[in-house]
């Protein structure tokens, strides 16, 4: 299950962008010249979207390793409440997929409403069929 949820968090991150960082020195990134002192936007979605790390990224395997995401950030920057939410869904998918087998979407995948937020992604709701 812990292979399983690492995957998910990689593959459709609840944080799409972190908040704003600044460049302490000049640096190129991707043939751009970023100078020192800018803000710039940490896209940790789309680098754990990145085929140069994750073979197929587009592709959910729940077989893949995918410990090193960046669902909760990196470095000094990972969220303090990773393990707990973590835990939390770990918890809560092994309750689900032991006590609800025959648990199902409600409505079609396509109708599902997502919230539209700037820094958080998530659903409205998750309507679901035991």
């Amino acid at each position: 299950l812990g292979t399983a949820l690492d995957e998910l968090l990689r593959f459709d991150s609840p944080v799409g962008i972190a908040t704003f960082r600044y460049t302490t020195e000049p640096l190129t990134l991707g043939g751009t010249d970023i100078p020192s002192g800018v803000p710039v936007l940490i896209a940790p979605g789309a680098a754990n979207r990145d085929p140069a790390h994750f073979p197929d990224p587009d592709q959910l395997d729940l077989d893949r390793t995918a410990k090193d995401h960046l669902a909760f950030g990196h470095g000094i920057h990972r969220c303090l409440g990773a393990p707990v939410a973590r835990a939390e869904a770990e918890i809560a998918l092994d309750i689900l997929l032991t006590r609800c087998g025959r648990l199902r979407l409600a409505v079609p995948a396509e109708d599902l409403q997502w919230r539209r937020t700037r820094l958080m992604r998530g659903l409205e709701s998750l309507p679901v069929v035991f």
